[in-house]
């Protein structure tokens, strides 16, 4: 017996923090593998499959190997330190040996093979091979600890185990909150990486100081109770295979809850990046505290097989409780959605809730199962296993962990669902539990206890998969956008499904309309009723099919990323010129459900040259022989946790490799939920990837931008899809003039890269995935780009003056309720000319607001011929009135000249100006903008500086910057800025104009 000295505590406690470190790199490592693995295979869910399975697997091998090769060694925390180095070198060197991995793999492997299994077989393969070296180091660090403390203080393997597993998940824990809120935002993907490597090479040189200093001459082992089980020799095998199976299918459990958790918090808390991080924090903070707890009470107790077995019945009930907190996670996520302001401190505390709720339902099961490693390690060490056993059962519940990965994504949850696949993993845990237990009954109380046991895990699963409800309607609520925590009941729903990425759902309202949404965000809806009018999102879906038809000569071959609806896929499959459309999704619940839309999307099922394809599109346009004519990409949200990678420069320099000559690509960007900085991130990623693009709008806020690597976008043609089958689909959301489409229009290139430079946004990256951290933020806030979303309808004519659109003409019929913006202020200023010209009578085709402006307009100039009105109520009346009108009369409008003619009757020089200004604007004449514009501003002393008149100077310098910008005069732009600007003070829509036109200025110059 040895006495252990006070130094040789300081170094154990020096190691535990040391581990601390360690569970943190390794956690950073995990996360962003997650990252990196997602953008190779291209979905977020099968990448963190991936990940945890090679992670699991990877440790399962190291440990494997060092357990019987640790035994030779004399030191094994300098072996450990050793470790730690190649870790940390393989970490600083990761982005690089990424990087000429996947360029290998999409430039050589992946076309060579062809398609089908071979491609499966490569990217899965190249993946694995990405991180399994790193893994194997890291299942080696957990025995190599393990064994040097226990080696340092025999008699306490429990406290050791014990207080290695809790600081080791304690600072994974950490680890996992850190990457997601500090060091991706910070350093973005790379710089995590090297983190963790710097932190793995400080671990390796605070192990080896600690290796260096020799073990003291005397120590004393800590008592072992009286009763203590010694348990048999080594030979004997049973015990042996008892533990390992039972901490594999322990293991293989516990990430079965971790996964089937995930995907039901998804639903209710949102499928974002920060979501899955705050979740995989709880789940881990269980892990630690469960270690925490059983430190000192493994040593303590009799029978550590016996109090593992109560650890596995407590966790398989604790998980089945979990299903019933779940149905009050939606109320509090609701409450959440209503009492919190939307604002940058409301998203912190809704993730915070988050993180609550997450650790309600998880935290219990994942204590127990944080208890059950060390149990089941000490029941072998006490057996007199030795310290091999460590690391063998370290590898098989690893191993059990791999099995639990894939069973639940690739069988339990498409199978079964989340609620029966996690009720599947708890039956598991009970009945390792119950083994255990009656492996060791050996007097009547204790088979009483075990009966109870039994009886009591059996009533609680069948309470559960009888009573438990898990309703669709209110998985299916999406209440993390909307606050609703149920479907109104008088929808239908139609189709759900667990599928193996997402849960698919369609519903069905009593007007006619369905919808179909992935975790609760509904991706389209569809007026499937003749007699309904068409639903916001069907314009887009058929706009993004008939753009680039109107515009390249020969369509033949066609691909789709993402299914969604079918509809755009349906569209595209109404020319006659399209030989094949290949849609990849990656979900097939989604093409399984979308065929509640019926006749709406038939096509994209029935025709011929219809080819759906269940994979990610990265991975199958490489992997294809032939290039593209037209690639439409149309993916979910960009706060969707991997759906940022769509949206990446590295995205847009891949896309065009897989164009034909010629070829056109064209992008979906939604502006709700999401800010102009954000959105200019995007443009920013784009534009240098193009020779030329160009964006419509298809309602109030959906952009559709195409692009084509030659000098000039194709003029389009837009008569050619509205004939025939595809004629039928645009008349259907309200398009039937070619003047229609191309009055939807709203930037050129110039344009666009002037909104991407507007912010000094940087591009978004893989590596730099701003839109997966910060568009979950501006969802829950309830932003809007506006800055795209009004240049459709802004109070002057900046779209046409620049060249991008033309004003329809008044021959053009347009339908009365427009989903297009735009088109419905083009009929309001009709209705108001009209009016104006009207003599006497009610204004019937007016709004109450719209008739009361133009009563009052009238009024005052009545009374301003006979001097009862003064300047200033006049002026104010006709600013309103012209920009309500101005922006949308062609030069064929018979009524162009109403408003300034009224207004002639009140003539003063402020007024003759603004008439002249007004009239100018009206004609698109920049020369006599530019001419009236600077009259306004010298009127001198004599100028008024009413509120109406500063109003005024907005439109006047508005005016003439516009009408600089429509002569190419760029240098007067900057000059009249340079002149007038710190005098003219701009506000909301004029500061956006000015703003962008110097953007595109500088852009010029």
């Amino acid at each position: 017996m040895r006495y252990v000295t006070n130094d040789f505590r300081r170094q154990r406690h020096l190691l535990l923090a040391v581990f601390v470190l360690s569970g943190f790199a390794g956690l950073v490592y995990q996360s962003i593998w997650s990252h990196y693995i997602g953008l190779f295979l291209g979905h977020a869910a099968y990448a963190q499959a991936l990940v945890l399975a090679i992670f699991m697997g990877g440790m399962a091998v190291g440990a494997a190997l060092i357990a019987k090769a640790g035994e030779r060694w004399r030191n094994l925390i300098r072996g450990y330190a050793v470790i730690e180095v190649v870790i940390g070198v393989l970490g600083l060197a990761f982005h690089w040996i990424y990087g000429g991995v996947v360029g290998l793999s999409y430039d050589v492997l992946i076309p060579a093979a062809g398609g089908g299994a071979a491609v499966n077989a490569v990217k899965w393969g190249m993946a694995a091979l990405l991180i399994l070296p790193q893994t194997v180091l890291l299942g080696m660090t957990f025995p190599l600890m393990s064994g040097g403390l226990i080696r340092r203080f025999p008699g306490q393997d429990g406290d050791a185990l014990g207080g290695l597993y809790f600081t080791n998940s304690a600072g994974a824990a950490v680890g996992a909150l850190a990457t997601a809120f500090v060091l991706l935002p910070a350093v973005g993907l790379p710089g995590a990486t090297v983190t963790a490597g710097v932190l793995n090479l400080v671990v390796a040189a605070l192990a080896w100081w600690v290796a260096r200093t020799p073990e003291p001459e005397r120590m004393v082992a800590a008592p072992v109770p009286a009763d203590a089980v010694t348990g048999p020799a080594a030979s004997d095998r049973p015990l042996l295979r008892l533990v390992l199976w039972g901490t594999a299918l322990s293991g293989a459990a516990s990430f079965v809850y971790e996964i089937v958790w995930i995907r039901m918090l998804s639903m209710a808390v949102g499928s974002t990046l920060h979501a899955f991080e705050l979740m995989l924090a709880s789940f881990i903070a269980g892990i630690a505290l469960g270690g925490l707890w059983i430190r000192k009470r493994a040593d303590r107790t009799a029978d550590p097989l016996r109090l593992v077995g109560w650890m596995q019945i407590l966790m398989g009930l604790a998980a089945l409780a979990s299903l019933v907190l779940y149905g009050n996670a939606f109320e509090w996520v609701g409450w959440m959605m209503r009492a919190l302001a939307r604002s940058d401190g409301g998203y912190v505390l809704f993730n915070l809730g988050s993180a609550t709720i997450s650790m309600l339902i998880m935290l219990p099961a994942a204590f127990f199962a944080g208890t059950t490693l060390p149990l089941f390690t000490v029941a072998l060490l006490r057996a007199g296993f030795g310290e091999r056993s460590i690391g063998r059962v370290y590898a098989w519940n690893t191993m059990g962990a791999i099995f639990g990965v894939f069973a639940a994504i690739h069988l339990l949850i498409p199978g079964l669902g989340l609620k029966l696949a996690l009720c599947v993993a708890a039956l598991l845990d009970l009945a390792i539990g119950l083994v255990l237990l009656r492996w060791r009954v050996e007097t009547r109380p204790a088979m009483l206890r075990f009966a109870a046991a039994g009886l009591l895990s059996a009533g609680c699963l069948a309470l559960v998969v009888t009573q438990v409800p898990f309703d669709p309607m209110r998985l299916a609520s999406g209440v993390f956008r909307t606050g609703n925590t149920q479907i109104d009941p008088s929808q239908k729903m139609m189709y759900y499904r667990d599928g193996k990425t997402a849960s698919v759902s369609v519903v069905s309202s009593p007007n006619g309309t369905v919808r179909i949404a992935t975790n609760g965000k509904v991706d389209a809806s569809i007026a499937v009723a003749d007699d309904v009018p068409a639903q916001l999102d069907e314009p887009t879906m058929a706009m993004l099919a008939a753009l680039p038809l109107a515009m390249h000569e020969a369509p033949e071959r066609v691909g789709v990323i993402g299914f969604g609806s079918g509809m755009t896929t349906h569209v595209l499959l109404g020319d006659s010129r399209v030989r094949r459309v290949d849609t990849v999704e990656i979900e097939q619940a989604m093409v399984e459900g979308a065929r509640a839309f019926g006749n709406r999307v038939v096509r994209a099922y029935e025709d011929p040259r219809s080819n759906v394809v269940i994979d990610d599109a990265k991975v199958h346009f490489s992997g294809q022989s032939q290039g593209y004519d037209i690639i439409v990409s149309e993916p979910s949200n960009p706060w969707i946790s991997g759906v940022g990678s769509l949206f990446s420069k590295e995205f847009y320099s891949f896309v065009p490799r897989q164009l034909n000559e010629g070829g056109l690509f064209v992008q979906w960007v939604q502006l709700y939920e999401i800010d102009d900085r954000l959105v200019a991130s995007i443009l920013s990623a784009m534009t240098p990837a193009f020779g030329d693009y160009a964006a419509w709008m298809s309602n109030h806020s959906d952009l559709i931008i195409v692009a084509t690597m030659d000098e000039r976008l194709p003029e389009a043609d837009f008569a050619i899809v509205l004939e025939g089958a595809i004629g039928d689909d645009m008349r259907r959301v309200g398009i039937s003039h070619p003047e229609q489409l191309a009055f939807r229009k709203v930037a050129d290139a110039r344009m666009l890269r002037a909104l991407g430079r507007l912010y000094g946004s940087v591009e978004n990256s893989d590596y730099r995935p701003l839109l997966s951290l910060e568009a979950p933020r501006t969802r829950f806030l309830g932003s809007n780009a506006v800055n795209l979303i009004e240049l459709p309808f802004l109070d002057q004519p900046v779209l046409d003056m620049l060249g991008v659109r033309r004003p329809l003409s008044d021959a053009i019929e347009l339908p009365e309720n427009s989903l297009f913006q735009a088109e419905a202020l083009t009929l309001r200023a009709r209705r108001m000319q009209a009016a104006l010209a009207q003599e006497d009578g009610e204004f019937v085709d007016l709004s109450t607001e719209d008739a009361a402006l133009v009563l009052s307009y009238k009024h005052v100039v009545t009374q301003c011929a006979q001097g009862r009105v003064g300047s200033d109520a006049r002026l104010a009346r006709f600013v309103r009135i012209a920009a309500a009108v101005t922006p949308y009369i062609g030069s064929d409008s018979k009524g162009r000249s109403e408003i300034t003619t009224a207004s002639g009757r009140c003539a003063d020089n402020d007024m003759d100006i603004a008439r002249a200004l007004v009239e100018a604007t009206a004609a698109r004449d920049a020369d006599r903008m530019l001419q009236w514009g600077t009259a306004w501003f010298a009127r001198g002393s004599a100028a008024h500086n009413a509120r109406e008149h500063h109003w005024f100077d907005q439109i006047a310098y508005g005016a003439q910057m516009l009408a600089f910008g429509a002569k190419g005069d760029w240098r007067g732009v900057e000059g009249l800025e340079h002149e007038l600007g710190a005098q003219v003070k701009s506000t909301d829509e004029f500061l956006r104009t000015r703003s962008l036109l110097l953007s595109m200025a500088d852009d010029e110059r």
